[in-house]
């Protein structure tokens, strides 16, 4: 029914795209900008039903009953209007998506390096039919998107979107594998139609981490000047609407302080909410500090169980 419009539509040069790996804060930044009403972005009802979210009150019922209030890795609430990220999206639109690997995860590597690493024309035109079904969705607004894949893909998203904006979220390397392992181990094992090794979800954890974030430093120097902010998840925490009026001051996202009540009562409904608890074992701290060691640097966080070589008692 929609076809012929939904061809037509043209979306919006200047989407936001917010970077980061995995349970590194994207999502919790993804809720919070999507508040403002002059954005659109791709909503759960989108991503389930998405040839026929657009007309279909039935699926739109169905999709209210059978979905859970909270989301399993880290209890925060959803429904079927809630933000989505495009990733999950992409695979009832196209099939062509980096999640392939945990439906699949025998061909992990293989499937990140296809889809996440390498310009695969399948998913850009998949990609293109799901931001476009956004775009008519909320009547041409321009989108917040969220999509930990596209951390590695900013060559092509400055390629589709010229005026593209970007902000990349950090979060401490120890809660990023504590949180990523147990989304693998409590969320993605439902989903997995092969076993995988738990020796294999370590090394695939460890080595796309690198991968995403060597990419990003190297491609980020394609980005136009104020067109790209880095914040850190702890800084945004701790002060939400400092952080949320530099994201608007910096990207240019219009009059923050026009904004600010509506921010304060949805941080105000937030209240009461509670993270999942993450084991951080001792041997972890070991593995991650092997793994990972230089990105402690990068984004300025400090090292457990590292001896201080300034100190004489621990030489």
């Amino acid at each position: 029914r929609l076809g012929r419009q939904l061809k037509d539509v043209e979306i919006n040069d200047a989407p936001v795209f917010i970077l980061g790996h995995w349970r590194g804060g994207t999502t919790l930044l993804h809720n919070t900008l999507s508040q403002d009403n002059r954005f659109g972005y791709i909503t759960y009802l989108n991503g389930m039903f998405p040839h026929s979210f657009l007309k279909s009150r039935f699926f739109a019922f169905l999709a209210g009953s059978i979905m859970p209030s909270t989301r399993p890795m880290d209890n925060m609430k959803i429904d079927i209007n809630s933000p989505q990220e495009e990733e999950v999206a992409l695979l009832p639109v196209s099939g062509h998506s980096v999640y392939n690997m945990w439906v699949a995860p025998q061909k992990h590597m293989e499937t990140w390096k296809r889809y996440g690493m390498e310009r695969d024309e399948d998913w850009v035109k998949g990609y293109k039919l799901l931001l476009k079904q956004a775009t008519l969705n909320f009547k041409g607004k321009p989108l917040v998107l969220k999509n930990p894949p596209n951390t590695v893909r900013i060559p092509l998203l400055l390629e589709l979107f010229p005026n593209a904006k970007f902000v990349f979220i950090c979060r401490n390397p120890y809660k990023v594998y504590a949180s990523t392992y147990k989304l693998y181990r409590d969320v993605l094992a439902f989903f997995q139609f092969q076993d995988e090794d738990e020796s294999e979800i370590d090394k695939g954890i460890f080595e796309i981490y690198r991968q995403m974030m060597d990419k990003y430093e190297n491609d980020k120097k394609m980005i136009p000047e104020g067109r790209l902010i880095e914040i850190k998840f702890e800084d945004f925490v701790k002060d939400k609407m400092g952080g949320l009026k530099k994201i608007y001051e910096e990207l240019d996202l219009g009059n923050f302080e026009a904004k600010r009540e509506m921010y304060e009562r949805y941080f105000e409904s937030l209240k009461g909410y509670k993270k999942n608890k993450l084991n951080q074992a001792e041997n972890v701290i070991q593995k991650v500090n092997e793994e990972w060691g230089r990105y402690f640097d990068r984004f300025g966080y400090e090292r457990e169980g590292v001896p201080d070589l300034n100190n004489t008692e621990s030489a």
